[in-house]
């Protein structure tokens, strides 16, 4: 991952809609940038995988955009490191713990998180068993700009909604998960103290500042571009 000069806008959760990705693109007339998604791309539905990010890289070439995706809950693992990493001219899903930059500010990546309705779906076929926080403490490094799938405890939402709870009904340590997810979130930006922070996951908009830092939820396939 290696961003350029060029504008910098972050991207919510699209789940494979690639289709209608790119219309919006074209239709705001987005181009010539770097376009960081915070996950939930979709990656690991499809048996053809490595086809789909050739043709996505063929289309984001030629509006000159450079896409990057860290991994969310609804991507397979597998395509986000070792040797099955897909890393193409223009389409790059991201490694956990990729730190870049971008006009002078250190950026770094953190992906995944747990699936709420993971009892509902089929193992390694549409959920993945380490789909969640990969946490590695020595790897967490202070930067300037936190980009993740899922939040810490205090950001927006703060308590679980009762979609939530509707599935924690037959999922019996599920509520016992995702509380100990945010907390390792809490244990990350205590090691990377950053000023601004980018996530997904929960399918809303919101912004606000807590301590000093501007944390920014993204929705369903809002377009946020950074700026000074």
């Amino acid at each position: 991952m290696k961003l350029d000069d060029r504008p910098l806008i972050l991207l919510g959760d699209n789940h494979g809609q690639w289709s209608k990705l790119l219309y919006e693109l074209s239709l705001k007339n987005v181009k010539e940038c770097n376009l960081v998604s915070v996950g939930d791309v979709g990656i690991g539905f499809a048996t053809n995988e490595l086809e789909n990010a050739e043709f996505l890289n063929k289309r984001f070439k030629e509006k000159n955009i450079n896409f990057y995706s860290i991994r969310g809950n609804h991507d397979n693992p597998s395509y986000f490191h070792g040797e099955k990493r897909i890393a193409l001219s223009n389409f790059e899903l991201v490694e956990d713990y990729t730190i870049t930059a971008y006009k002078g500010k250190t950026i770094q990546c953190i992906g995944g998180a747990i699936s709420i309705d993971r009892k509902g779906r089929a193992k390694d076929v549409s959920w993945w068993p380490n789909e969640g926080i990969n946490f590695e403490p020595d790897k967490c490094k202070q930067v300037d700009i936190l980009v993740t799938h899922t939040a810490p405890s205090w950001c927006a939402p703060v308590e679980f909604g009762e979609i939530v709870y509707g599935w924690a009904e037959e999922d019996h340590e599920l509520i016992q998960d995702l509380t100990k997810e945010r907390k390792v979130m809490d244990e990350i930006f205590s090691l990377s103290k950053p000023e601004q922070h980018f996530y997904g996951h929960f399918h809303y908009s919101n912004t606000e500042v807590i301590n000093g830092c501007k944390h920014k939820l993204l929705n369903i396939d809002e377009l946020f571009e950074l700026r000074k």
